[in-house]
C-alpha cells in the first residue's frame, strides 16, 4: 500500500540519474516539481535538486516515506517527470508523458506558485 512516485533528475555530465521517491505523495509529484521550479534555481542542478527533494519532504522529519537512488527507480506507481538541463544553453526541461516542457509551461500546466518577481532562469 501507498502511494509511490519519483522524479527523475538528469544533473549535467553524470552517467547516471537521481531519483527522488516518495512513498505517501506520488501522485502529486507534478505539483511537486512545479512548486520546485517556482522557487527558481532552476540553472543550478545541485541547488535545485535539494529545493525538489525539500519541497518533497515538506515537514516531514521521519526517517521512512522518502529517499534518493542513483541509476533506477525502487519503487514507483506513476509516471515519473525527468528533469534535464540542455547541453548547448545549459538551460532547463522537462519531460513527462512524451511532451517537453520548458519550466514556466510546466508551472503553468501543473499548478506551481510561480510569482512575477521570481525569475526562471
Amino acid at each position: 500500500m501507498g502511494d509511490r512516485g519519483n522524479i527523475e533528475i538528469r544533473q549535467p555530465g553524470a552517467q547516471d540519474s537521481l531519483f527522488l521517491y516518495t512513498h505517501w505523495r506520488g501522485s502529486s509529484v507534478c505539483e511537486i516539481l512545479a512548486n520546485a521550479i517556482a522557487k527558481g534555481r532552476n540553472g543550478d542542478p545541485s541547488y535545485f535538486t535539494r529545493i525538489v527533494f525539500d519541497e518533497m519532504v515538506g515537514k516531514d522529519d521521519g526517517s521512512t516515506g522518502f529517499g534518493i537512488s542513483v541509476g533506477n527507480i525502487e519503487d514507483n506507481g506513476y509516471d515519473v517527470p525527468v528533469v534535464s538541463w540542455n547541453k548547448p544553453d545549459g538551460k532547463m526541461v522537462i519531460v513527462y508523458r512524451d511532451t517537453v516542457f520548458r519550466p514556466e509551461a510546466f508551472v503553468e500546466m501543473y499548478g506551481g506558485r510561480l510569482t512575477k518577481t521570481r525569475q526562471l532562469v
